[in-house]
This record gives structure tokens, C-alpha cells and sequence, in this order.
């Protein structure tokens, strides 16, 4: 199972993600405990305003515990800020509600496709450091550990 954290801020390690959830993949008497298998983080980037957002991905072996996390997770906050936690859905022709939908006009499935999803208007950021210019060094360590 993935756990995905929607808009962590910017300086957020894989690390502190895997700080995050582990605790809360804990078991109880009666429960498996599942651990993290691996945390990344992704950063998008708007191309008409150049913003930047990022997301975390945090890999669980035990669905239950995922799902367990996910619920002791709701409401909290990550790093000060409130941040969505949910589980991670990929996204194809077979489970996409909007494609299998029967009672959908064409002309109305295109609009919906292009509406809501930003498509082409965003594109992944695999190196943040070069985004920015810094006179410092300190702020340039800062945004390349993001990664």
C-alpha cells in the first residue's frame, strides 16, 4: 500500500515523512504491525506560475496498517502544517469512474477529462536546486535535501 501526504512543505526529508508514519503503523494486541518500506517525495511544478508543490509517497508493507495509519493520521499535523493523508490510488482506463460512466455525453466526458486534470499544465521536478537562485549555500543545502 502507498500513503500519500498532499502539500508538506517544501524542506520536508524522506526521513521526517518515514518519522511521520511510523508510529502510527504500530499494532495492537490483536493487529500486525507494518513498517515503512520506502518514502519519497515529488514535486510538481505549475508552468504558467512557476509554483511549486510537494507531495509525499510512503510505501507500507500491511494494508491494514496502512489503512490504520491513515485514520490515526487524519486531522494531524506534519511539520505545523495540517496535510492531507489519504491512501494512493493509481489511476487507469478500468478503475477511472470517468471513463466506465454510461450516462455521460462525449462532448461532456472530454470537458471533464481536461478539467480535472492539470495534464499538460504541470510537470514533475526531479533536481529543485537549479529552480533557485541563492546567494547562500545554507538555503542551496536546504531545498537539494528536499530531494
Amino acid at each position: 500500500m502507498i500513503i500519500f501526504l498532499r502539500k508538506i512543505p517544501i524542506d520536508t526529508r524522506p526521513s521526517e515523512l518515514h518519522n511521520y508514519i511510523n508510529p502510527a503503523l504500530k499494532g495492537g494486541l490483536l493487529s500486525r504491525s507494518g513498517r515503512v518500506l520506502k518514502a519519497e517525495i515529488l514535486v510538481i511544478q505549475d508552468k504558467a506560475t512557476k509554483a511549486l508543490e510537494c507531495h509525499g509517497l510512503v510505501h507500507v508493507d500491511a494494508e491494514a496498517a496502512g489503512q490504520r495509519a491513515i485514520k490515526k493520521l487524519k486531522g494531524e499535523r506534519f511539520k505545523g502544517r495540517p496535510v492531507i493523508v489519504r491512501e494512493y490510488i493509481q489511476r487507469y482506463w478500468h478503475n477511472d469512474r470517468r471513463h466506465n460512466s454510461k450516462h455521460v455525453a462525449d462532448e461532456n466526458m472530454e470537458k471533464r477529462v481536461h478539467n480535472r486534470r492539470r495534464g499538460n499544465a504541470v510537470e514533475m521536478v526531479d533536481d529543485v536546486s537549479n529552480i533557485f537562485c541563492f546567494a547562500d549555500n545554507e538555503s542551496r543545502k536546504l531545498i537539494s535535501a528536499a530531494r
